[in-house]
């Protein structure tokens, strides 16, 4: 059986279907454009970062956190993202400065080190003895033990300073001075050698 090709011309009825497919491309245009308005809508409405929580000792008012926040907004970042975000940083500057005391502390310690090596060139175990002693009468307990935690009662200036200190506040001590002829009482006529009355 030869297969047959129908040709026809458009007729009335066509013509609707041409109009009803215009209708349907414009249906679709004003149904795309409700769709990007709410969309506008969704992107102009402020997220909420009211939620968001901070360790202990960080405040909600402190500058850097409202511009943190200034930042979320402006970038359109979810509060979700935000908190993350604020976590990392966090837990990054507590190692940035964990990083830092360690390093200042065992330079503390080296500079004490140092001190205390040049004090025991400097001064004789006598010296150091006598400024630890002055170092007992000048300050109290507390400031000594204050002193002592920061590693300055090594330092050769307040060793120095010290031992000046013990110089000028040592014990006065007897000296003997020559008690004349032997030993005996006196003769009180050598005290007045000029006297009538003898």
């Amino acid at each position: 059986m030869a297969d047959t090709i129908y040709t026809t011309t458009p007729t009335p009825e066509d013509d609707t279907a041409t109009e009803t497919a215009a209708v349907r491309e414009g249906d679709a245009q004003q149904a795309a454009v409700p769709a990007e308005a709410g969309a506008e809508a969704t992107a102009e409405v402020q997220a909420d970062y009211s939620g968001l929580a901070l360790p202990e000792g960080y405040r909600v008012d402190d500058s850097v956190f409202g511009e943190a926040i200034k930042l979320f907004e402006g970038e359109k970042i979810a509060p979700e993202t935000a908190q993350r975000l604020i976590d990392f940083t966090i837990e990054r500057d507590k190692e940035i400065a964990r990083a830092v005391n360690d390093h200042s502390a065992a330079s503390w310690t080296k500079q004490t080190t140092e001190w205390r090596a040049t004090a025991e060139k400097e001064f004789s175990p006598e010296a150091l003895g006598n400024a630890r002693t002055a170092l007992a009468r000048v300050f109290d307990r507390q400031t000594i033990a204050y002193l002592e935690s920061l590693g300055f009662t090594n330092h050769p200036g307040l060793i120095r300073g010290m031992v000046k200190v013990a110089n000028a506040i040592k014990d006065d001590s007897f000296v003997g001075g020559n008690a004349g002829r032997g030993s005996g009482a006196m003769d009180p006529k050598s005290l007045y050698p000029n006297s009538q009355h003898n």
